[in-house]
């Protein structure tokens, strides 16, 4: 079917006031939920703005101070709602929260037990009990290669100073 002809047909059934839903496949099919969007703006730089309607939505505010807060929903590819959540500020920069965020794994807690500090200020000593650290990562090893650099750099540095001294 050509593109304009679908086009003309969802512009015609858009004014006609029928609602209008997205398929799976991307195409706006009527009988869906309303499609809604707003903007405001004022002379001070404070905005907000916003839609809703299809596999997504979204609303932003800016207020005087310089923050910006928003947040927008969509259907990702696997038909899971993700929903992120931002501030920014001139301050703390750009902070997100998000349902589709990469999550680091969770390595197994090392329980390390803490000596006692003596408090200055205190009569008598604190313990902190159990502290739990999570598992470092190992520094690189040298190859064979680089350990032969550092020996030969450490043979040439003894006899620079074998010579100087």
């Amino acid at each position: 079917m050509n593109a304009f002809v679908v086009f003309a047909s969802v512009l015609a059934v858009a004014s006609a006031g029928v609602p209008l839903a997205y398929n799976g496949l991307g195409y706006a099919v009527a009988g869906g939920p309303v499609s809604s969007q707003y903007q405001a703006q004022d002379e001070l730089g404070q905005y907000s703005y916003g839609y809703a309607g299809g596999p997504s939505a979204k609303s932003e505010v800016r207020t005087a101070d310089g923050v910006t807060r928003g947040g927008y929903s969509y259907i990702d590819a696997n038909g899971i709602v993700q929903q992120v959540q931002y501030v920014a500020d001139p301050v703390n920069g750009f902070r997100v929260a998000a349902t589709n965020l990469p999550v680091a794994p969770v390595a197994g807690p090392a329980v390390v037990a803490a000596a006692p500090v003596a408090l200055a200020a205190a009569p008598v000593a604190y313990s902190a009990g159990p502290v739990h650290i999570a598992a470092l990562p190992l520094p690189p090893a040298d190859t064979p290669e680089v350990t032969a650099a550092k020996i030969q750099h450490a043979h040439a540095h003894a006899e620079a100073l074998a010579r100087s001294g």
